[in-house]
């Protein structure tokens, strides 16, 4: 018998409870502080996936990257598939993605980077997903997200 511990913060874990529904499930996760002798594909392939490649890097705004991932977050589905009870648990999502965005330094961030991992994404994302590269402070963070229905 093998036991797994999920070692991602209680905000994750709590988001992600928050957000399951029919048919669907949220996936999110927190990668550093790192250093920033690596590229960011170097860093993935170090601390994500070995066969990680990243495509389609584009420099954003906090605002921009906090807009993207709490459309994911808040995002209500349909009759077919979405997160149960959305608008009860709206305010106890929007608490815990701003708790999120604050450990990663969002707002703090030098330069934020969004990308699509090509290959070696840790989740499946089938709906929509999100992937930043936030630097802050001489270090680097990577913010991801992913939705599948």
């Amino acid at each position: 018998m093998r036991i797994v511990t999920d070692s991602r913060p209680n905000e994750i874990l709590r988001l992600e409870d928050l957000l399951e529904g029919h048919n669907y499930t949220v996936w999110i996760n927190t990668y550093g502080p790192f250093d920033l002798d690596r590229t960011l594909e170097e860093q993935l392939v170090h601390s994500v996936s070995t066969n990680a490649i990243v495509s389609n890097q584009t420099s954003v705004s906090a605002s921009k990257a906090r807009r993207e991932a709490l459309e994911l977050l808040l995002h209500p589905g349909d009759d077919a598939y979405g997160p149960i009870d959305l608008a009860a648990k709206r305010s106890e999502i929007l608490a815990l993605a701003n708790s999120l965005f604050t450990s990663v330094n969002l707002d703090q961030a030098k330069a934020i980077t969004s990308f699509w991992l090509v290959k070696g994404h840790p989740a499946y994302p089938v709906y929509s997903g999100f992937s930043f590269d936030i630097q802050a402070h001489g270090k680097r963070w990577i913010l991801m997200g992913s939705s599948s229905d």
